[in-house]
Order: C-alpha cells, then structure tokens, then sequence
C-alpha cells in the first residue's frame, strides 16, 4: 500500500517544533524550505504508520500548549488533526 498525503507548512511546523532532531530523513529530504508549495507526499505503509505516530505525538503536545495559551499552538493542533483523519482514510 501507499498514499499520497499532503504535509502543510502548520503541520510541518508542529512536527519540527515538537520533533527538531527527530524527524525521519525521509520526511525532512522531502519538503521543501519552510514547507512552502510541498507536493503530498508518496508515502509506503510504514511511512503512514510513522507519520501518524509523529503526528498523534505532536497533537498531544500542541493540545496541551494550547491549555497554555501557547502561540500557534491552536493552529498546529488543528493541522495535526486534520492530517491524522487523512492518514486514517489512508490506512483503511
């Protein structure tokens, strides 16, 4: 299996400030500066699973800062969101 998912600068974002040194080379190698005019993503099964884990993790982290009123923090739980129901519809 494989999909082709969208990854948004608010997403992108989330997952480097939330991930900085941990983000897979495959992801990084694959978007463009700043995330900007990013081309969804040819992804293979294992690469959906390990986004949606990177994803969920960034949620909770962005949910939690939104508590704080943390800047962005909405906008990027909302990008987490919405790629998680993507990465659903893909896995399914």
């Amino acid at each position: 299996m494989s999909a082709a998912v969208p990854v948004p600068a608010p997403l992108y974002a989330a997952l480097e400030m939330c991930h900085p040194e941990s983000l897979p080379g495959w992801l990084s190698d694959a978007i463009p500066r700043c995330a900007t005019a990013a081309a969804p993503l040819r992804l293979d099964e294992h690469q959906v699973e390990e986004l949606a884990d990177l994803t969920a993790s960034t949620w909770w982290e962005c949910q939690q800062a939104a508590a704080d009123d943390a800047p962005l923090a909405e906008s990027f739980a909302r990008a987490c969101e919405e790629t998680l129901t993507l990465l659903g519809r893909a896995s399914s």
